[in-house]
């Protein structure tokens, strides 16, 4: 409802719904409510924080001016403080032709959302797991500010990805949420290699369209051969293809492009793990660690290499150290369970098993591939199948490996993980782009 008022001079439009605000602007009422929780949306209350909102569009309309430029003088790079995490579920605005007319965005709001977008970009460089969420958040203000910001759909897709890989999202959440931005990002403009990087990344875990996806990454590597984003995902389509020297190779390019990017060089030891080279990735995990670099990844594939690697005693100690400093990593509660379990502890293997099955509705599910690990060591085989089965399903980073991880070895000829792997049908290698995979 919109109802004209007077301040003594002339009058204003008053907006006493929040379903007439987010008309004025052309958005979902969940956006604006978002924005005054957030970002300090001007709303008034009648007869304290529990009465009817209204809000002047007049203000309302200053606000966004505002919003285009710096607070408080703070550097133009700087982003401002956000409060809350970036939802499971992307929120699709309205048809752009209902939502808003581009014209009524204000230069500043533009220019602020480019800038945004930018430093989204810049942080990249040096992606880690603890940068991330920061990313996404920065990819989603700059949509706040400018709608029509295809580049901002774009990475907030590329980083809803990176968060379902990393286990910060679990991946079918992720994945559908980064269709539905990249969607929006198509509908502006499907051009650039971005756009297309993301769009191969989804075929590759979400709908296991191999060739689309190789096609997509090698297209976005021509246009642009240092993208960390092409690099990274073409590099785990060699991994699915079970080819982990050109991977790893890959990887060794990119971390040389981005030397402090955390995820590639974790990436680059999972793929060495692939390879068998356990010993060099502990050396390679303990190098990285005097540098400061940590996270999920890399704490899970030095448990995975320790198994390999170290006697029962020596590997216990370590995956129980890396478990209690890494309690949400479920991939290193998987590998603990495996332990256990082959060296004849069933009782703590079972107590892990129970703690990651048995969940309340409340409760995160687990990654499906740690559940199959713990299984393994409890040699109950079949039931691993088909937990593997479930994380080729969600699009897991770790299915990717499934043909080649050593810590799958006793389900090599297992009837059941041989049918999987038919099914699954993952990728041929192909030889067309000699020397893609070597370092430079």
């Amino acid at each position: 409802m919109t109802t004209l008022v007077s301040n003594g001079s002339s009058p204003q439009q008053r907006l006493d719904s929040w379903k007439s605000i987010a008309r004025h602007f052309g958005r979902t009422c969940r956006t604006v409510q978002r924005w005054h929780s957030e970002y300090g949306l001007p709303i008034h209350r009648l007869g304290g924080d529990k009465g009817p909102i209204f809000a002047y569009a007049d203000e309302l309309d200053e606000w966004m001016k505002s919003r285009g430029r710096p607070l408080n003088n703070e550097h133009p790079e700087a982003p401002r403080p956000m409060l809350l995490p970036v939802p499971l579920a992307y929120e699709v605005p309205v048809h752009r032709s209902e939502a808003f007319d581009s014209s009524l965005i204000p230069t500043s709001g533009k220019t602020r959302s480019a800038e945004l977008v930018a430093l989204a970009y810049r942080m990249w460089e040096t992606l880690s797991r603890s940068n991330l969420d920061v990313i996404a958040r920065l990819f989603r203000e700059a949509i706040d500010l400018d709608p029509g910001n295809a580049e901002a759909f774009t990475g907030l897709s590329n980083s809803l990805i990176a968060e379902g890989l990393v286990g910060i999202v679990r991946a079918p959440a992720a994945y559908s949420s980064a269709g539905a931005a990249l969607q929006r990002a198509l509908e502006f403009n499907s051009e650039p290699p971005e756009t297309k990087c993301a769009e191969a990344w989804l075929k590759m875990v979400a709908t296991r369209d191999w060739s689309g996806a190789r096609k997509g990454f090698d297209e976005a590597l021509k246009h642009q051969p240092k993208s960390s984003r092409a690099l990274l995902g073409r590099a785990m389509l060699h991994v699915a293809e079970g080819c982990q020297k050109e991977a790893s190779g890959l990887l060794l390019k990119a971390t040389q492009h981005n030397p402090l990017n955390t995820l590639a060089n974790a990436l680059f030891c999972w793929s060495e793990y692939l390879a068998g080279e356990c010993s060099h990735v502990l050396d390679q995990i303990e190098q990285a660690r005097a540098t400061g670099q940590f996270g999920l990844i890399f704490d899970a594939v030095e448990g995975l290499a320790s198994l390999q690697v170290e006697g029962p005693d020596a590997h216990i100690r370590r995956i129980e150290a890396l478990a209690a400093n890494s309690p949400r990593q479920d991939v290193l509660q998987g590998a603990l369970g495996y332990a256990y379990g082959m060296s004849g502890q069933g009782q703590k293997a079972s107590e892990i098993l129970d703690a990651m099955t048995r969940f309340e509705a409340h409760e995160r599910a687990h990654e499906p591939y740690a559940i199959a690990l713990v299984l393994i060591g409890l040699s109950q085989k079949h039931e691993a199948v088909k937990r593997l089965e479930q994380s080729y399903r969600e699009g897991s980073l770790w299915s990717l490996g499934f043909p080649s991880d050593p810590i799958l070895a006793p389900l090599r000829y297992d009837p059941h993980f041989r049918q999987f792997l038919s099914k699954a049908s993952y990728p041929v290698a192909e030889n067309s782009n000699p020397g893609l995979g070597a370092a430079d």
